[in-house]
């Protein structure tokens, strides 16, 4: 019966995944934000971990034990896989700290990347060294206990260095734009507390460990879909800088776009958000987003970003 659960639990933690992924690509394929892009790589490395650390813990686990491996050997294996996947999760933490300089505009000094790679030496140091020294000690409990309240841990820190940053440049921004950006913040520190607590469900009995899998990959998207509903407010979306309107013109003609679809493409290509091209063309904002379907549609693509740089390369 656990192993079902597991596969459940597996399918909708993929879903969970991909959509978090997909939901992030399509914001940095719409808006010219250095912050998207960092936020993107963020959730590609913390999933990663996710999959890598956890499922791959879990996975080994089953694997050995179905081949009758020596129990210790099962403890060991699995007790040092999580930290292989630290790299993973360290990245994770270093995007994080590049959002909330990018997220006001700041940038994230060179020299602090530097900083960052000799302490991941040094953390991945020291978990070998704690696995070596364990070797004598009933790992199933002592070190898995050690990696995960070490990882929890640091990982408080650095959203604790987070939001200290947030709130240092928080005056670089308009106050719309900064209200945004601090309740972006707010929630995905929200959503670390969230998954830290709930990680503490594996304790207390190993079958609701599924739910703390649940949290882990469903945290960062209520975060995510924040952003996005307010994204018009914050970011500015991509235009075509290079085009030319003969340009445009010989490309709209070849793909056999309308008259509207041509005003909408225009507007685009200006860097006109949806919502801004609803008001100036005085249609609904439904309409602009079929047209703006079927526009990519006849091109053969799927973002503005694509459309962007078809434009960009007409002649």
């Amino acid at each position: 019966m656990f192993a079902q659960v597991l596969i459940v639990t597996f399918v909708f933690c993929l879903g969970l995944t991909v959509a978090s992924v997909l939901v992030s690509r399509q914001l940095l394929s719409t808006y010219a934000s250095e912050f998207l892009r960092h936020h993107f790589y963020y959730l590609a490395a913390f999933h990663a971990f996710a999959f890598y650390g956890l499922w791959g813990q879990i996975l080994t686990r089953s694997l050995l034990a179905a081949i009758d491996a020596d129990t210790a050997v099962v403890d060991r294996v699995s007790g040092i896989l999580p930290v292989l996947g630290v790299p993973f999760l360290f990245v994770s933490w270093i995007m994080l700290l590049s959002m909330a300089c990018s997220m006001f505009g700041k940038t994230f000094k060179p020299a602090w990347h530097s900083l960052h790679a000799v302490a991941l030496l040094a953390l991945l140091a020291s978990s070998w060294l704690a696995a070596s020294m364990l070797e004598a000690e009933p790992p199933a409990t002592s070190l898995a206990l050690i990696e995960a309240v070490a990882m929890v841990g640091i990982e408080l820190f650095y959203f604790s260095v987070f939001l200290a940053l947030v709130w240092r440049f928080r005056a670089a921004a308009g106050a719309d734009k900064r209200r945004v950006l601090l309740t972006f913040a707010v929630l995905l520190t929200g959503a670390y507390a969230a998954r830290s607590l709930l990680a503490g469900l594996v304790l207390v009995d190993v079958r609701l460990g599924a739910l703390a899998l649940l949290a882990v990959h469903a945290s960062n998207l209520p975060p995510l879909l924040y952003l996005r509903a307010k994204a018009d407010r914050v970011f500015a979306p991509v235009k075509a800088e290079q085009a030319t309107k003969l340009g445009i013109e010989h490309a709209l003609d070849h793909y056999g776009v309308t008259k509207r679809e041509r005003q909408i493409v225009e507007k685009i290509c200006l860097g006109k958000t949806n919502k801004q091209i609803a008001d100036e063309l005085f249609i609904s904002l439904q309409t602009v987003k079929d047209h703006t379907h079927r526009i990519y549609s006849k091109i053969g693509i799927n973002s503005r970003m694509q459309l962007v740089q078809v434009m960009n390369a007409a002649k």
